[in-house]
């Protein structure tokens, strides 16, 4: 129980230092509903699915090292990798609200943002182009 109990607070800790750090910026360009049901769906979420997006993350960023400096954005290896970001993505979007034009402009927006440059490039330099320019193909 205690365990259970220290998982939930870190999730709504969580929740409130995105409200804190990116809450404005982010209700005004999603909207209310669409961050207060991300925040829904991420206070409901499980230990096993929290792991399973710790995963996702860690394979999502270990695949942009080495495959960033090949340079296929058109590789079925590449492609893996946006459904893999897709997992991730729908780990946390509310039930119904991915859909691949969606996953596409959040990828044009990491490259408009320099702290989504600066935590996809940590991968590798470039990464986030490079997830950029893969989502283009995978999405169309």
């Amino acid at each position: 129980m205690a365990n259970n109990d220290a998982f939930q607070k870190m999730k709504n800790d969580l929740i409130a230092q995105n409200e804190s750090t990116y809450g404005k910026e982010v209700r005004q360009r999603f909207g209310d509903q669409t961050v207060d049901d991300s925040n829904r769906k991420l206070a409901g979420l499980s230990e096993e699915q929290w792991q399973r997006q710790q995963m996702l993350v860690e394979q999502i960023l270990a695949e942009l090292k080495i495959l960033t400096p090949q340079n296929d954005p058109a590789s079925l290896r590449a492609q893996a990798l946006c459904d893999l970001h897709r997992q991730w993505l729908q780990i946390f979007w509310a039930d119904g609200t991915y859909s691949p034009r969606a996953h596409l402009a959040l990828a044009e927006g990491y490259l408009a943002d320099q702290r989504f440059v600066a935590y996809y490039d940590q991968a590798a330099p470039g990464a986030t182009q490079f997830l950029r320019d893969a989502l283009v193909i995978h999405c169309n």
